[in-house]
């Protein structure tokens, strides 16, 4: 039997009516013709296509071997990625089993989409996990309310629930955050487009953060895009209650890279560090997790280990080590 890829090449200029005119099964005339349209049709991946169908000829790869590499070929994001993952199997000498795993591992990871909802993980002679999926803010209140009981976290939400307490949405100092210009755009009915960010960590709405209760439950700071936070005044070596809601509202979650931290969570860390002259001045201060505060280079003699936090141009930045 001639290579699969000869018989694919001879399928040119045939249709999958002419395929089973000539005999050949309905799914076989329709693998054919995905399998011409591939090899056979436009792309502009001219070299790569040439480099598959040599390779493939010269492994003599069946038919159901090249079905096997198309099924995941039309899997990959790009146009380049299947014409590379094409490439790469054609040209692998291997039997239909071993190339169908090497394609599996060559797919993309799936990204999970969470739904909204509670789960149960049960396990055996071990503790069971009750996980809530849902927005950001409700988590965040759910959170929040624990926090604010003198219970232990589990205890609280065991009185919570069975206690005769009800759970409330949280009365902590929160911050929302609001440029000017966004804050014209909400009052002006164009609210829901726009995204704010909490210092709890969380997000809502221009439309939410109208309709929540702020003067009850929170703050509101407006932020100017050309100054940034305005200045509460200098104090002693620690930040009054002010300049950390300020500090928060400028930084809502620690500034080091690829760290989350929610800035009601953080603390107040002194840019230049008091003990080398450092003023607690709203322009010298920036919210830092306690790890990254406790890792931050502080002393300017010393050898650079992690970096440290600089303002620049307004704006807090990690500063690598040299």
């Amino acid at each position: 039997m001639a290579p699969g890829m000869d018989i694919v090449a001879g399928c040119a200029g045939l249709s999958e009516d002419d395929l089973r005119a000539h005999g050949a099964p309905e799914h076989t005339a329709r693998e054919l013709i995905l399998l011409k349209e591939a090899y056979c049709g436009n792309t502009k991946f001219t070299g790569r296509r040439r480099r598959a169908m040599d390779g493939a000829r010269r492994n003599g790869h069946s038919i159901v071997a090249l079905s096997i590499i198309e099924k995941y070929a039309r899997k990959m994001p790009t146009l380049f990625d299947a014409w590379l993952l094409r490439e790469q199997l054609c040209t692998t000498n291997a039997g239909t089993a071993d190339l169908e795993k090497l394609a599996k591992s060559k797919l993309p990871a799936k990204k999970k989409k969470v739904k909204p909802g509670v789960r149960i993980i049960r396990r055996k002679n071990a503790s069971w996990t009750l996980a809530i999926d849902a927005r950001s803010t409700l988590i965040a209140d759910l959170h929040a309310a624990l926090k604010e009981s003198s219970k232990e976290p589990l205890e609280a939400v065991e009185q919570t629930f069975f206690g005769g307490g009800s759970a409330v949405k949280t009365t902590v100092m929160t911050n929302v955050l609001v440029s000017l210009d966004d804050y014209v755009r909400i009052i002006n009915g164009d609210g829901e487009e726009i995204q704010l960010q909490m210092t709890n960590g969380a997000t809502l709405t221009g439309t939410e953060y109208l309709e929540r209760a702020l003067k009850d439950r929170g703050l509101i700071t407006l932020i100017s895009p050309y100054e940034g936070a305005v200045n509460l005044y200098r104090t002693e070596r620690f930040a009054n209650a002010k300049q950390r809601l300020m500090a928060a509202a400028e930084n809502p979650i620690c500034p080091w890279p690829r760290c989350n931290k929610p800035a009601d969570e953080c603390q107040i860390h002194h840019l230049e560090p008091w003990l080398h002259g450092g003023l607690t001045n709203i322009g010298n201060l920036s919210t830092a997790c306690a790890y990254h505060n406790g890792v931050n280079d502080d002393d300017p003699n010393a050898p650079p280990l992690r970096g440290h936090l600089v303002r620049r141009h307004g704006t807090i930045r990690w500063d690598p080590p040299d």
